[in-house]
């Protein structure tokens, strides 16, 4: 594996943390709030590239309302000093349509999904050097067309080896 290739390799984990999730009651939750058709594991993964996204995708005006998440993964920072660590910083954003934003219960539909994130990734030990640091969480809205999407963006920070792992 040659370097620069820890994003593609942190996306598909990300992908696999939230779909796959070692208290798969975590993920049954998330993707029951995006789309319960998607719950069934032999189809689960179907759910990339139509809800779940591997970049920071931006929701096109359509019919249907749809609820989405989004990711990026930068490497804002090398070490000067020793060059042997690298930053790390993922981004999450869960992306609500305005007529899905409410659910059962008292939580928004992008309030529910990010605290499900957040107990998936914040102190999670499967990134970095040490376990992820949960570093800030936003919320926006975004106009696109005649719609309204609302979202919650999460982010986590890690050191990580500057060198690929064996």
């Amino acid at each position: 594996m040659a370097k620069g290739d820890e994003i593609t390799l942190y996306k598909n984990r990300i992908i696999k943390d939230i779909l796959c999730t070692e208290d798969d009651g975590l993920s049954e939750d998330i993707i029951l709030a995006i789309n319960p058709k998607y719950l069934e594991k032999e189809i689960r993964y179907d759910i990339v590239y139509e809800h779940i996204f591997p970049y920071l995708a931006i929701p096109q005006t359509e019919k249907d309302t749809k609820t989405y998440i989004t990711m990026a993964v930068n490497m804002p920072r090398v070490s000067t000093k020793n060059y042997f660590f690298k930053n790390m910083l993922i981004n999450l954003n869960v992306i609500v349509h305005q007529d899905c934003m409410k659910m059962d219960g008292s939580a928004t539909r992008a309030d529910y999904i990010a605290s499900k994130l957040n107990k998936i990734f914040n102190h999670n030990k499967n990134y970095g050097t040490v376990s992820l640091e949960y570093v800030s969480d936003e919320e926006s809205v975004l106009s696109i067309g005649n719609s309204r999407f609302f979202c919650r963006s999460m982010r986590f920070s890690c050191d990580e080896l500057n060198n690929v792992r064996c």
